[in-house]
């Protein structure tokens, strides 16, 4: 028995130091992506969730310790495939003509082949949501995140403002993509500026429910279950974004270059959007519990 478990132990321990080492090696390949994806976050508030990433990879091995330690392989040969695949978009990318984005998303693919190399089919599902966090790091064009999201945040602002013209003593209407506001006591702008400025944060919020959700491993129906609510969190977290934002440029800053609003209104929106992230799991391990021996009915358990 001892013998086993040292040799299960050496098994592990060489894997993780293959992993190890392909990972350094992708991390010197791609080292100019990779530094445009950490001074991104170190610029701009709304990506800095790609600093906290490696954080919740690692939180996450950490959870999946055990499973992984019994599920992981030898390996598998289609690894270099993917590995392939990851390389040819990437040259694709770079010439003979420059797609950012689609570069360092060339990321994605080389490292879920580095794990299937190294780890096996098995290893690869349960790195599944570590590649996700990984994909969700990548900053988004300017273009391409505008295209995306103009529609959807042209329709929240304009909700949000119908929900501020109904309070008592305040008028709102939208002009452009600012809310304009007069109240008993102050009048002044909620200064929203671009369409889809702060709306970046929408992939931290994507982001913190991947996390939830995966924190522990659950069934498929499961996941489908989380997967369905996600875009709905994500909208109601950016439409409680802007609302708080309004609320405070109304009643606390009359300032419309004040940060104060929009600083505290992110803070509400993530810290909203992992409450919900977290009753929904809870909902669902209540919604789709495995019943191991029948079906209990009416207080009698039916094989």
């Amino acid at each position: 028995m001892y013998h086993r478990s040292e040799t299960g132990l050496n098994s592990w321990a060489g894997t993780a130091a293959k992993l190890v080492v392909l990972l350094i090696l992708f991390a010197w390949m791609f080292r100019p992506e990779l530094a445009v994806v950490i001074a991104t976050a170190k610029h701009s508030s709304e990506w800095v969730h790609a600093l906290i990433v490696p954080v919740m990879i690692v939180l996450l091995a950490y959870h999946r310790r055990a499973a992984l330690a019994e599920r992981v392989s030898r390996g598998s040969l289609w690894g270099f495939v993917l590995i392939a695949a990851g390389l040819a978009l990437y040259a694709a990318a770079t010439w003979p003509f420059s797609y950012g984005y689609v570069r360092d998303a060339a990321m994605i693919p080389v490292l879920a082949g580095i794990v299937l190399v190294v780890c096996g089919w098995r290893g690869l599902g349960l790195s599944l949501p570590m590649l996700l966090l990984c994909a969700l790091a990548i900053p988004l064009g300017a273009r391409i995140y505008a295209r995306l999201i103009i529609r959807p945040e042209t329709y929240t602002i304009a909700a949000v403002a119908k929900v501020l013209d109904m309070l008592p003593g305040v008028g709102a209407a939208v002009e452009g993509v600012d809310i304009f506001f007069n109240s008993t006591s102050r009048s002044g702008v909620v200064a929203l500026g671009q369409s889809n400025r702060g709306a970046q944060l929408l992939m931290a919020c994507a982001v913190v429910g991947v996390f939830v959700v995966f924190s522990r491993i659950r069934t498929f129906r499961r996941l489908v279950f989380a997967a369905f609510l996600t875009i709905p969190v994500i909208l109601l977290c950016n439409f409680s974004r802007l609302l708080s934002w309004g609320l405070l440029q109304i009643y606390v800053v009359a300032d419309p270059t004040s940060v104060l609003p929009r600083c505290v209104s992110t803070v509400i929106s993530l810290f909203l959007s992992y409450i919900l992230f977290v009753l929904a799991a809870s909902a669902e391990i209540h919604l789709f519990s495995d019943v191991d021996q029948g079906t209990v009915i009416h207080g009698k358990k039916h094989a």
